[in-house]
């Protein structure tokens, strides 16, 4: 695979490297926008970040949060800007997911993470769209490949499908409602006069 920051990874193509670990790696860009700014990427190639698995891209984010701590005080700021560029018309230019950490500093002349693009947008169509996009989510499996079951009434309705041929019906009488501080003098007593017995709890570990 022709994939620039691969090279990087194999030690084709030498580089700045700042960390290192047996899945991620940051290293500074050979490019700077500014003091400090830093790459960090994944070694195993995935184009963008919706390629990666949860729990490697929770090793990303570890990592990404270590150096915000470290880099902006080294190069004697307290801020700075974390950024993605996901696809290319978001102005990727390796197609291997790569995260930007970049220092900022008065005066620097750059902006804001919403100076990067102004769109006219229809403001009110905005409760159409986050009702779209909160269906959508709610509708997403659950990890399994089974959906969600998204309230106690569905939850009820599958239970009430499960076969009932094979299981005995029980017929409970109904008890006197007992207060509360008569059920915790029975259970004083019990303990009493009752020696302890395991065997139940037992029976349930295996």
């Amino acid at each position: 695979m022709d994939c620039l920051f691969c090279k990087i990874v194999k030690g084709e193509i030498p580089t700045l490297k700042v960390y290192e670990n047996s899945s991620v790696l940051a290293f500074l860009d050979v490019n700077p926008c500014s003091l400090g700014h830093t790459i960090i990427i994944p070694k195993k190639h995935y184009q963008k970040i919706e390629d990666i698995p949860e729990g490697k891209i929770n090793e990303l984010f570890s990592v990404i949060t270590k150096l915000v701590k470290i880099i902006p005080e080294i190069v004697g700021t307290t801020d700075c800007n974390i950024g993605l560029n996901n696809g290319k018309f978001a102005g990727q230019e390796v197609p291997h997911v790569h995260f930007h950490i970049i220092p900022r500093f008065e005066g620097d002349k750059g902006s804001s993470i919403q100076g990067l693009v102004r769109m006219e947008v229809d403001k009110q169509k905005l409760p159409e769209l986050a009702e779209k996009i909160k269906n959508e989510i709610e509708n997403e499996p659950n990890g399994e490949g089974t959906p969600k079951i998204k309230s106690d009434k569905k939850e009820t309705e599958v239970k009430k499908k499960e076969p009932t041929e094979n299981k005995p019906q029980e017929i409970k009488e109904e008890q006197p409602t007992k207060s509360p501080e008569r059920e915790w003098q029975e259970f004083n007593e019990e303990l009493q006069n009752t020696p302890p017995d395991y065997s139940e709890a037992r029976k349930e570990e295996y």
